[in-house]
């Protein structure tokens, strides 16, 4: 399996952690630190879509992992969801799926923590 790509982007993805909590928190999160997301890596055919969170504080709260895809393999709609607690500073896998690497693929990936719900969706 490429872990590279994976490891790369989960550096993006906490390098860019503020400008995205910033740009998906719905006008909820305040000053939080939160940095949640979809990450992607291909292998032999296949796509691993994997939702992360990270954050400096301990956090419980909720999850929703949905995804759609569609190819020449045929369709899916996939749904994962519940609870999940998070320790401070460490990376945190909340849902994770397996596609043909060709599919069109929509995720939705949210978390609700303290009150507050962000949107970690991204384009895939």
């Amino acid at each position: 399996m490429l872990r590279s790509p994976i490891r790369l982007g989960l550096v993006a993805l906490l390098a860019l952690g503020g400008a995205a909590v910033a740009a998906n928190a719905n006008g909820n999160a305040g000053s939080s630190d939160i940095t949640c997301g979809i990450t992607t890596a291909t292998d032999r055919g296949m796509m691993a879509i994997e939702g992360v969170l990270q954050s400096p504080d301990a956090l419980h709260g909720e999850y929703r992992f949905a995804l759609r895809s569609s190819g020449a393999g045929g369709s899916t709609n996939i749904n994962q969801g519940g609870q999940f607690s998070a320790s401070p500073g460490m990376l945190v896998s909340l849902g994770k799926v397996m596609v043909n690497a060709g599919s069109v693929i929509e995720a939705d990936f949210t978390i609700t923590t303290g009150g507050k719900k962000f949107d970690c969706s991204s384009q895939i």
